[in-house]
């Protein structure tokens, strides 16, 4: 394959692939004299003397990822002239011969001799290795010493968790199905699997139809039979629906950390790298709401008048981070490797990012994520489990936690264009999966609500910013609701709670049961 290129990029060769006879060595040389650099989709081999050692490494970097283009005959160091001395037939059957004998699955490559600049060149197209045959290695060293990928300009030697997940893609990952020896069936949460049985035997009333909840639970795998053919739960019946799976999984969890300027680096006026931050754990029902909370206590909102009607708006649309944070933990690798590694929501100073252990899974890349028809489930139980898990009683947030329709970054792409923000940009790497949302920056216009909630910069600040946050979208709040949002004592929420009262903000209204709820005046 060979390249598209647009003059208008900074680096003009980075693009989508396309096939070898679109590819112009003259258009390709003259821009590259231009910029006076190589690329990431084309390689160039002065092979002189015959092909370079480490030619076959290029060759397993560009199957490995979207293809590339390799261009022998050029000498770099005189400024891409043609070499002295090649030998184009020679080396063009070298080259055929490496893709076919050296590597692993063989390479079809197309290869052919052009004329430039009154010398020849040999131009091959190398296509991307099919997803159930990657890796691509150089035979002799083995998939785990012989499996790169492109970097930059160069080619990188794949980490052994990378060859892993590659190999992974030749069939469907059963991690989230492991039956976990040292766990039992007691950790699992009441309140969770009650609901969760509820919605399985309402929406499937026929394949559920004399079996026990037991058996139920056994059938959606919830659970599995153990080493002694006890019940015992799974990985994935222990991240939906367990009361602390970060038991048996320390690092299954999400991390929330809000940083004073736009990278890692920045400290704050007074030294402080945080301005806040978080380890969020619990089942994936409570992280997802815990960590909205978190970010509701870190987000701005401003309410705009506008004709006698008020307009609330937010840095960052909650339906965006909730979709992103529930696919992070529902897609995320819950291989032994990956459970190293925890779901991260960073708040930089003009963006969120959502991290997650583990690339895109299957069919889904980056160009169609979101896209009609798009879908691959890396844990097939757990995306199942969690279209029927609810939200514990106590959060703001309702319903059930995924719809596990292919339909998530849509929602989050469609929420971000409703609220006049950038798209979502993804970033897919075979370790990790990065969703970023750029910051909207909110206005106070003639609003006594907007200029309270903008104004206040100290934490009671951002806390009674999360409250109004809550109160517009569900209409009102109750002082233990408060509690588990802001993740304070009832006693802290209700002092939260009267300042906004004391404000003209909130009122009364009246008690359900034997709780007070507030809503907006």
């Amino acid at each position: 394959m060979g390249i598209s290129y647009d003059a208008t990029k900074k680096n003009p060769f980075e693009g989508d692939i396309v096939s070898i006879e679109k590819f112009d060595i003259n258009e390709f040389v003259n821009l590259a004299r231009k910029i006076d650099s190589d690329t990431a989709d084309v390689e160039v081999k002065t092979a002189a003397r015959g092909l370079s050692k480490d030619v076959v490494e290029t060759l397993s970097a560009f199957a490995n990822r979207s293809g590339g283009t390799v261009v022998c005959g050029l000498s770099e160091k005189d400024g891409l002239a043609p070499a002295v001395d090649f030998n184009a037939k020679k080396i063009s059957e070298a080259l055929l011969q490496a893709c076919a004998d050296k590597m692993e699955p063989p390479i079809r490559a197309s290869v052919r001799i052009e004329e430039f600049e009154g010398a020849l060149v040999v131009v091959a197209g190398i296509p991307e290795t099919e997803p159930y045959q990657k890796p691509c290695y150089v035979k002799a060293r083995g998939p785990y010493d012989g499996s790169f990928v492109r970097a930059g300009e160069g080619d990188r030697r794949l980490s052994r968790y990378e060859v892993d997940r590659l190999i992974e893609e030749r069939q469907q990952p059963r991690y989230d199905a492991r039956v976990i020896e040292e766990a039992e069936t007691s950790e699992l949460d009441p309140e969770l699997v009650d609901g969760f049985l509820k919605r399985e035997r309402a929406a499937s009333p026929r394949v559920f139809a004399g079996l026990s909840d037991d058996d139920a639970l056994l059938t959606m795998g919830v659970t599995g039979k153990g080493k002694n053919s006890e019940s015992k739960p799974t990985l994935a019946g222990l991240m939906a629906l367990g009361r602390h799976p970060q038991k048996h999984f320390p690092r299954g969890n999400v991390t929330f950390a809000v940083f004073p300027g736009t990278s890692k680096e920045e400290l704050a006026k007074d030294g402080a790298r945080f301005l806040d931050s978080r380890t969020v754990i619990g089942p994936v029902p409570v992280m997802v709401a815990e960590t909205l909370a978190a970010v509701r206590r870190n987000m701005r909102v401003a309410s705009y008048v506008e004709g006698g009607s008020r307009r609330d708006v937010s840095e960052y649309p909650e339906v965006a981070i909730r979709e992103a944070v529930a696919n992070a933990l529902m897609h995320r690798d819950y291989s032994p490797e990956g459970l190293a590694s925890q779901v991260q929501v960073n708040m930089f100073a003009d963006r969120i990012e959502v991290v997650n252990p583990g690339g895109l899974y299957g069919t889904v890349t980056v160009d169609n994520i979101g896209t009609y028809g798009a879908s691959s489930s890396r844990n097939q139980y757990l995306s199942r489990i969690l279209e029927s898990t609810p939200y514990p009683e106590g959060y703001p947030e309702k319903g059930f936690v995924v719809e596990n329709k292919g339909t998530g970054f849509a929602q989050i792409q469609a929420a971000l264009r409703g609220q006049g923000m950038d798209p979502a940009e993804p970033e897919d790497s075979l370790s990790l999966f990065v969703v970023t949302m750029k910051k909207k920056q909110v206005l106070a216009t003639g609003s006594a609500l907007a200029s309270a909630s903008i104004t206040l910069e100290n934490k009671m600040g951002k806390d009674l910013e999360s409250l109004l946050s809550v109160v517009r979208s569900k209409g009102s709040i109750s002082t233990s609701e408060a509690s588990f949002v802001l993740g304070v004592s009832t006693a802290t929420a209700y002092r939260r709670i009267k300042e906004l009262v004391d404000k003209g903000l909130l009122v009364s209204a009246d008690k359900q049961g034997r709780a007070v709820r507030y809503k907006l005046i």
